[in-house]
């Protein structure tokens, strides 16, 4: 009887492979530690708590994110089957799309960053530390004429 088996293709640079999935698992940590730091700045720059729970979040998102890689290589391994198939293309595909989520995240920060409601806290201790009524509402008609011009610039 003839002997059958099934050829995977095995012979391809193992090496090369788990080099390519390593350099996926670091650009999505890099990618996920880019958004923590943009959301830190913008959190800090609005004068909103930075809490602890934010930065279990962060672990917990590398860590799911790393799950959906882990699946990504599995298929990879099925491609093996073919002949064609020489690189880890999925994980390639999980990486690229959770770079992109996360610099989707990171521009978001920035808009949060330049947004007018950033100096809202500033000018409210402003009003606040004013030591008259006056002083307090010359403060108020001085954010009401800037923000006069600003429309009338749009």
């Amino acid at each position: 009887m003839e002997n059958l088996y099934f050829h995977l293709n095995i012979t391809q640079d193992v090496g090369h492979g788990m080099t390519i999935i390593f350099g996926c698992c670091v650009f999505i940590i890099i990618a996920v530690l880019l958004d923590l730091e943009t959301g830190v700045k913008a959190a800090r720059k609005n004068h909103e708590k930075i809490r602890s729970r934010i930065l279990r979040r962060t672990i917990t998102k590398i860590l799911d994110y790393l799950r959906v890689l882990v699946f990504g290589v599995m298929i990879d391994m099925l491609g093996l089957a073919f002949p064609w198939y020489a690189i880890p293309y999925c994980a390639m595909l999980v990486t690229l799309a959770t770079v992109f989520i996360e610099g989707k995240s990171v521009l978001e920060n920035y808009d949060k960053m330049k947004s007018a409601a950033a100096a809202i806290p500033d000018e409210i201790s402003r009003i606040v530390k004013a030591r008259t009524l006056d002083e307090a509402k010359e403060i108020i008609d001085l954010i009401r004429e800037s923000t006069r011009k600003e429309n009338a610039n749009e």
